[in-house]
């Protein structure tokens, strides 16, 4: 993966960057209070250098400053990705018959470069993964205003197809949200959905790559400073975030997770499925010492044994 130009969040009037783990939640709330009747999703990332971008076009990425991979393309990586799914027999699994809009997200769950960006209605659990690792670098936590965005569930006969639902964002001009109809016991715990759209074939605000995002003029740093500030709402705050980026600098991620702990905002919590606890175990997030005191079953007299 080629290393991503600097996003900027802050200098670009999109972001705020943090001073303490009361500006973390209390920004979060200002973003979720200014207007009443908006939809948020969040995303977390451990990494504040990161843009918003799909795995997709990460992989299609050959060079920064290089013209983005197009529709076109991502389409045609999609497509083929897809198709060698279905002969590899994956979408027999899900049930027939799997749409490419299921077996798309699917994939997704799994690890595969796709379209789909993962998002979550919680942005507690957005900032447990904006301050999971990394305590050597900011993190980040994104915050979609998706009010007006269609969502398509990933099991659903009267729905559009994938090509159908790329087909609308590309005339609107917007994103969708995909959600699974059936979610697995980590999406269920993660409050986990995707987000997804063509690639707009003009440039995106800065940092964002590859959505149709209409954002509108950034609000400024003196905006968002006077949002997310100790002191009660007063005159100066945007009237409208379509979306914010909030830096959570290196030094704060360590406190952060010790309080999101209150809001059951644990790894533990957060993958509770085999794989989660093969990837904590790899992590070095599982302690199994000290080893507990057993007997070897070569000694283990009062088990007996069972004759066959």
């Amino acid at each position: 993966m080629t290393d991503q130009a600097d996003p900027g969040w802050v200098r670009s009037g999109w972001g705020h960057r943090v001073d303490s783990q009361d500006e973390a939640f209390r920004a979060i709330t200002r973003i979720v209070s200014l207007s009443a009747n908006r939809r948020y999703v969040w995303r977390g990332c451990t990494n504040s250098a990161f843009r918003l971008r799909s795995s997709l076009l990460r992989e299609l990425i050959v060079a920064e400053g290089e013209p983005l991979p197009n529709e076109q393309l991502v389409r045609q990586h999609e497509v083929a990705m897809l198709r060698e799914a279905r002969e590899w027999g994956l979408a027999r699994e899900l049930g027939p018959p799997a749409s490419d809009l299921q077996l798309l997200a699917h994939l997704q769950q799994h690890g595969l470069p796709t379209r789909l960006l993962d998002v979550t209605h919680d942005p507690m659990t957005a900032l447990w993964f904006a301050c999971a690792s990394g305590d050597d670098q900011a993190g980040v936590v994104f915050a979609v205003d998706v009010t007006a965005v269609p969502t398509h569930d990933t099991v659903d006969p009267l729905g559009p197809t994938l090509r159908q639902a790329l087909r609308e964002s590309a005339v609107r001009g917007e994103p969708f949200l995909v959600r699974p109809t059936v979610p697995s016991a980590r999406s269920s715990a993660q409050q986990g959905l995707h987000l997804s759209g063509v690639v707009p074939t003009v440039e995106s605000p800065g940092g964002i790559d590859g959505l149709p995002l209409r954002l509108g003029p950034a609000p400024g740093r003196d905006k968002l400073g006077v949002l997310f500030g100790e002191s009660a709402r007063r005159a100066g705050r945007p009237t409208r975030l379509p979306f914010c980026a909030l830096v959570v600098p290196a030094r704060l991620k360590g406190t952060i997770r010790s309080h999101l702990t209150a809001l059951n905002r644990t790894r533990a919590v957060l993958f509770p499925d085999a794989d989660g606890f093969r990837d904590a175990y790899r992590g070095e997030h599982v302690q199994l010492h000290p080893l507990p005191d057993v007997v070897p079953a070569q000694d283990d007299t009062e088990a007996g044994s069972q004759s066959r």
